[in-house]
């Protein structure tokens, strides 16, 4: 463990940056943070390392040679001692770790470019409008600018944020590109086929795993605006992308709260799209663009999606002797697959099933997810990789899995059984 001290003017940036640490990485560091080296609570001279913002003006000289200095920096500085602060919060870590240990190594870019998008969102009853200039198709939310969190829009500004669309922020007010983009209530609605159920699965798998991975970034997950009228569907690139506005007011939500509000919404609609075509289709009303969806026929699919999610559990019991399931060959525990979507990590609040004490498993590390034609292993991005049979997964990519194959999630092995 190393002992480190974080020294930054940013009150914000530092209370959420120790916060992930301290959850996460406990086991790495000891740590002590101020705004400034006078008030920090400590005899600097016992620490392995010290890190200073930008704003933070110190003389390195004046401290032992064997103590790391650090510089978390808002620039993209070639130096082997700067961090840019703007990168996800695990990329950070690394670096930590990096200068703790004395490697040489290249300094981490941040991936960086500052994205000019445009974001959104009707969260907390903001009313937006459509706008088109120069052939280009908008959504504008007004925003005073004292209302704006400046450091949730340069993470989203200074990084390509997997399943979040890129924010900007000019004249007084957000706004998002939406051109050749279909809200995902008009996609649901045009994609009722078992292949078009199935693609909204899968893009509810990603909106899960982006949800997840704000955190990484400093985001919070009660930003996001979880309207299927506002998260829209890029067909050509086949993704889902939500809005997330970047403010400082409004009432916190729980994190977990959110990902039950995706896991709802994705049950309210395919449910309720069954329900309505097992009816008479009367009349379909087709959203307009300006509307995006009606709101009389939203609120049916969802009255529709409850009575079918009740009639369902009362008519469909579990099959016995038809559930796959793994193998944990370092316990020999047996964990049954129950789900269609089976998530694998070590955050409780998310997954489906926990690796807690192993810390070289990701969060969100892996799915599995069944197909019509059987079961197969996603990797999530995960840090330490994904693998079956000894060959690794690149993020995002399917692997079908075989009866009597073999999973690995980072060194942690299951062996897959499919009982059918």
């Amino acid at each position: 463990m190393y002992k480190i001290a974080i020294l930054d003017k940013d009150k914000a940036y530092l209370e959420r940056l120790v916060s992930f640490l301290q959850e996460h990485h406990r086991e790495s560091f000891e740590i002590n943070a101020a705004n400034s080296l006078d008030e920090l609570d400590m005899d600097v001279t016992q620490c392995n390392a010290l890190f200073f913002g930008d704003d933070v003006v110190v003389d390195a000289a004046l401290f032992p040679e064997d103590i790391t200095i650090g510089y978390l920096t808002e620039n993209s500085e070639e130096s082997a001692q700067h961090v840019n602060k703007y990168q996800s919060m695990e990329q950070i870590y690394l670096r930590m770790v990096k200068l703790c240990e004395r490697e040489e190594e290249p300094a981490a870019d941040g991936n960086g470019e500052a994205q000019k998008q445009e974001v959104p969102a009707s969260q907390c009853g903001w009313k937006a409008k459509t706008v088109t200039t120069n052939g280009e198709t908008y959504r504008l939310y007004p925003i005073e600018e004292e209302r704006v969190d400046r450091l949730a829009l340069r993470m989203l500004t200074g990084n390509r944020i997997k399943g979040l669309l890129q924010t900007e922020y000019q004249n007084g007010g957000m706004r998002i590109r939406v051109t050749g983009m279909k809200s995902l209530y008009e996609y649901a609605q045009k994609n009722q086929s078992p292949k078009g159920k199935e693609q909204l699965l899968k893009f509810f798998a990603d909106m899960l795993a982006a949800a997840c991975s704000l955190e990484e970034y400093m985001l919070s997950a009660d930003r996001l605006v979880l309207d299927p009228r506002e998260i829209y569907v890029n067909s050509a690139e086949d993704q889902v992308l939500i809005p997330y506005i970047p403010v400082k007011d409004g009432e916190p939500q729980d994190s977990r709260q959110c990902l039950e509000r995706i896991r709802d919404l994705c049950g309210t609609l395919i449910d309720g799209i069954n329900e309505e075509r097992t009816r008479a289709p009367e009349t379909k009303t087709e959203p307009c663009a300006e509307e995006h969806g009606s709101t009389e026929a939203f609120d049916s699919l969802q009255k529709n999606a409850k009575d079918s999610l009740k009639l369902k559990e009362k008519t469909k019991p579990l099959k016995k002797g038809a559930v796959p399931y793994i193998v944990r060959k370092r316990t020999g525990e047996k964990i049954l697959i129950n789900r269609n979507l089976f998530k694998l990590g070590k955050d409780a609040s998310y997954v489906d099933y926990c690796i807690k004490d192993n810390p070289a498993v990701s969060r969100n590390h892996a799915d599995i997810v069944r197909k019509p034609d059987g079961f197969y292993l996603v990797d999530k991005g995960s840090l330490n990789h994904t693998f079956v049979n000894g060959k690794k997964l690149a993020a995002d990519e399917y692997r079908k899995l075989e009866n009597g194959c073999l999973m690995q999630l980072a060194d942690e092995v299951f062996e897959f059984r499919n009982s059918k």
